[in-house]
C-alpha cells in the first residue's frame, strides 16, 4: 500500500520540510506589539522562522518591558513566522503569524494548545479562513486513514478507505488551488503558492505559475520560483557547471573551480550538520572518497549551516576529509541558490571539463557511478 502525504495547512507543510527563505526588504515596514502570559519584565520574545524539520531560527529579539513586547522591521510580500515568548529559558507558548508590512497586535496565552488573540494585516484574516477550511477537510481524512492502516481490517475495507483518503486529498488540493486563484493579486496567494506549489500536479503548477506571472509578477515568492526555474535549467545534466565561491573553514574565500581543474571528477555535496538524512548519507560519500580519491575524485562540501561551531563539529564527527565551504546562511546559501537546491542532501557531479555528468547520486548509485567512471583507472 502506498504511503499518503497530507497537507494540513501551512504549519504542517513547513514542519514537513517545505520551508522557503525570507524575502527582501521594501521601504514600508511592520510593527508587532503584544503581551505574553507567563512572562515577566526582562524576559525575551523571539521572532522566528523554521528551516528544515523543526529547526527554529531566531530572526529578531524583543524584551518584555511593562508587560509588553515590540518588534519593528520590513517585509516584502507575506511570509509565515512564529513568535516565541521565553521565560526562564523555556518557551511559554508559540504563535504563528502571516508577517507583512502592517501593524500587528498579539495577546499570547500560556500553553501549547491555546487560541491567541491576533490582529494583523490583510493576509491574517484570509489565512485564518484558508486554514480553517483546510483543517476541516483534513479532519475528514482521519478516520479513513486510520482504517487504511489497520491490518486487522480486510484488504477490501482498507482499499476502500484508501480510496476515500485519495478523494479527500484531491478535494483539499482543489480547494487550495482555487483559493490562490480567487485571491489574486495578493501577498497571501503568492505565499501559498510558494509554500504549496510542489504539492500540485505539474499541470496545476503551470496554470498557477502562468496566472501569477500575468496578475502579480512582482511578488517575492513568484520571483524566487522564477529564478529557481532558470537555475534548474542552467544546472541540468549535460550543461556546464556554475562555479561557487564561499568561505572555507578557515574563513578565507575558496572556489569549486580550483578543484574541478585539479581532478577528473568533483562531487559538489550540499548538506548541513542539522540534516539527519545528510548525516545518514555521509558514510557512503566517505566510502566513495576513500575508494576513488587517489584516482582523481574529489568532494567539495557546501554546507547550509547557520552555526559555524556545529558545522565544524559535524565535519570532524563525520570524518569528512575533503574541502568544505559555507556562507553560514542556511537555506539562503548563495551556493544552494545557484543549483536550485530545495532539499538536502543533494549533489552534483562535474567532470574536469566542467560538464555536469550526474545529479543527486545517493547510496549505491554514487558508488556505482564512481565505479563506472574510475573503476578501471
Amino acid at each position: 500500500m502506498r504511503k499518503h502525504h497530507f497537507f494540513f495547512g501551512l504549519t504542517a507543510v513547513l514542519l514537513m520540510g517545505l520551508c522557503l527563505a525570507a524575502c527582501n526588504s521594501t521601504p514600508k515596514g511592520y510593527t508587532i506589539d503584544g503581551t505574553a502570559e507567563g512572562t515577566v519584565d526582562g524576559d525575551t520574545v523571539l521572532l522566528c522562522e523554521i528551516q528544515g524539520l523543526f529547526n527554529i531560527l531566531p530572526l529578531d529579539t524583543a524584551i518584555i518591558a511593562d508587560g509588553k513586547f515590540h518588534f519593528a522591521g520590513e517585509q516584502e510580500g507575506a511570509i509565515l513566522r512564529f513568535v516565541l515568548p521565553i521565560h526562564e529559558g523555556t518557551p511559554t507558548t508559540y504563535a504563528q503569524i502571516i508577517l507583512e508590512n502592517a501593524a500587528f497586535h498579539l495577546n499570547l496565552k500560556k500553553g501549547s494548545d491555546v487560541k491567541h488573540d491576533i490582529e494583523g494585516g490583510p493576509s491574517t484574516a484570509l489565512f485564518a479562513q484558508y486554514e480553517d477550511s483546510c483543517n476541516a477537510i483534513a479532519e475528514q481524512m482521519n478516520e479513513p486513514w486510520a482504517l487504511s492502516q489497520d491490518t486487522t481490517q480486510t484488504e477490501e475495507a482498507r482499499a476502500a478507505a484508501e480510496a476515500q483518503v485519495d478523494s479527500l486529498q484531491a478535494v483539499l488540493l482543489a480547494y487550495q488551488k482555487q483559493f490562490i486563484i480567487d485571491n489574486m493579486p495578493s501577498a497571501l496567494s503568492d505565499m501559498l503558492f510558494g509554500y504549496n506549489q510542489s504539492n500540485f500536479s505539474e499541470e496545476d503548477q503551470e496554470e498557477l505559475f502562468k496566472l501569477l506571472g500575468e496578475k502579480q509578477p512582482d511578488y517575492p515568492f513568484y520571483k524566487a520560483l522564477l529564478a529557481e526555474r532558470e537555475a534548474a535549467k542552467a544546472t541540468e545534466v549535460g550543461r556546464e557547471y556554475t562555479d561557487i565561491e564561499l568561505n572555507g573553514v578557515d574563513g578565507k574565500p575558496m572556489k569549486v573551480s580550483t578543484y574541478v581543474a585539479q581532478n577528473k571528477y568533483v562531487l559538489i555535496d550540499f548538506w548541513a550538520s542539522w540534516c539527519g538524512p545528510c548525516r545518514a548519507e555521509m558514510p557512503t560519500v566517505v566510502q566513495a572518497y576513500t575508494d576513488y580519491h587517489d584516482k582523481g575524485f574529489e568532494v567539495v562540501g557546501v554546507s547550509l549551516d547557520n552555526d559555524k561551531e556545529a558545522w565544524l563539529k559535524a565535519i570532524k564527527d563525520l570524518n569528512m576529509p575533503w574541502p568544505q565551504m559555507s556562507d553560514l546562511k542556511g537555506w539562503e546559501s548563495a551556493g544552494a541558490a545557484l543549483y536550485n537546491v530545495r532539499s538536502i542532501p543533494a549533489n552534483v557531479l562535474v567532470d574536469q571539463q566542467g560538464k555536469i555528468v550526474a545529479k543527486d547520486l545517493r547510496g549505491e548509485d554514487l558508488l556505482n557511478k564512481m565505479a563506472e567512471l574510475l573503476g578501471n583507472d
